[in-house]
């Protein structure tokens, strides 16, 4: 018992020090698992941020939802694994999903030096 309150003592005070220091974000990436890492294709995301060209956004409240709801803003079109931050960015791989004349968006949660998913995306009419 006073090793589990002893427990609880040193992952406060870790919190605490993340909040005090600037790692408050990094802290909810670590408890909060990736909301769209099981998105597939035919599955709908929530709206995102408007970016241009290759700007980049950090988005935090994406969410999978039902493609009948009034929330979903966009429809995952194809899903493509191992990929390198680069990869992603270039969205190369997301051209053989989207039909021509069709504005296509790529989002993915890849650290750099890491690989990852890609999701093609589409705006939902």
């Amino acid at each position: 018992m006073k090793a589990l309150a002893i427990v609880a003592v040193v992952v406060g005070l870790l919190v605490a020090a993340a909040l005090k220091f600037g790692a408050a974000e990094a802290l909810a990436d670590l408890l909060q698992p990736d909301p769209v890492q099981r998105a597939r294709a035919g599955d709908c995301l929530t709206e995102l941020p408007q970016v241009s060209g290759m700007e980049e956004r950090t988005v935090r409240d994406v969410a999978v939802v039902d493609c009948g709801t009034a929330e979903a803003a966009y429809t995952v079109v194809g899903r493509v694994p191992d990929q390198t931050q680069e990869q992603a960015r270039s969205g190369k791989a997301c051209e053989q999903f989207v039909a021509p004349g069709q504005d296509g968006y790529v989002f993915y949660n890849i650290a750099s030096g890491e690989r990852g998913y890609l999701l093609c995306l589409t705006k939902k009419g």
